[in-house]
C-alpha cells in the first residue's frame, strides 16, 4: 500500500463505499447493526471518525495494531490502511464477515482475523491495541503489565485504572482516548 495520504484516502473511500453497502443489506434483512456475541456487543463504527482518529494520531508509526474485538472488521480494515492490523473477534459469523471484507477489499497481507476470545491470545507483538469496550476491561491492562505500547479507546466508557491517558481525541460526539501503560 502507497502511504501517500492521497491513496490513502482513496483507499477510505472505498472501504466507506463497501461498509454502506454492507449495513444497508444488513439493515434490510433484519439483522441490525447492533448484536450480543458470546462475551460483549457489537455496534457498527463510525468509519469517518476512526479514520480521523488514525490519521491524527498518525497510526502509521506503529507496526502492529490489534482490535481485540474487531466485530466486523471495518476499523481493522481502517487501520491496515496505515501499518499491519489484526483484528480478534470471537463471534464466527462477524469474523467471517471482517475476513471477507478484507478479501473483497483487496487488504489481505495489511489485515488479517482471528476468530477467538481475545483474552485467550498473546498480543505482546503489538505496539498498538484498540477496542471499542461495552464493559470494563481491566483483565486486558492486567495483560500488559510488561508491555510497553499504545491502547486507543473509542468512546469515553470505562476508563482503564492501570492506563495512563496520554491524548483525547474528538471528532463531533465521538471520543478517542490514547492510553500507554508507561508509568
Amino acid at each position: 500500500m502507497d502511504d501517500l495520504p492521497a491513496e490513502r484516502s482513496r483507499h477510505f473511500t472505498t472501504i466507506v463505499r463497501y461498509y454502506r453497502k454492507f449495513y444497508e443489506e444488513l439493515e434490510h434483512s433484519g439483522a441490525g447493526l447492533y448484536r450480543h456475541t458470546k462475551l460483549g456487543a457489537w455496534a457498527a463504527s463510525r468509519a469517518p471518525h476512526v479514520f480521523y482518529f488514525f490519521r491524527t494520531i498518525n497510526l502509521a508509526v506503529y507496526n502492529l495494531f490489534i482490535d481485540l474485538g474487531s466485530g466486523d472488521g471495518i476499523v481493522t480494515c481502517i487501520a491496515g490502511l496505515f501499518t499491519r492490523s489484526l483484528g480478534i473477534e470471537i463471534d464466527a459469523d462477524l469474523c467471517s464477515m471482517a475476513q471477507n471484507a478484507a478479501r473483497t477489499l483487496s487488504l489481505n497481507g495489511r489485515t488479517d482475523f482471528v476468530c477467538g476470545d481475545y483474552l485467550a491470545q498473546r498480543f505482546d507483538k503489538a505496539d498498538c491495541l484498540y477496542l471499542y469496550p461495552d464493559k470494563p476491561f481491566n483483565r486486558i491492562a492486567e495483560k500488559l503489565t510488561n508491555w510497553q505500547g499504545a491502547v486507543l479507546v473509542y468512546g469515553p466508557h470505562f476508563p482503564p485504572e492501570a492506563l495512563r491517558p496520554v491524548r483525547t481525541l474528538g471528532c463531533g460526539k465521538e471520543r478517542m482516548i490514547l492510553y500507554s501503560n508507561y508509568r
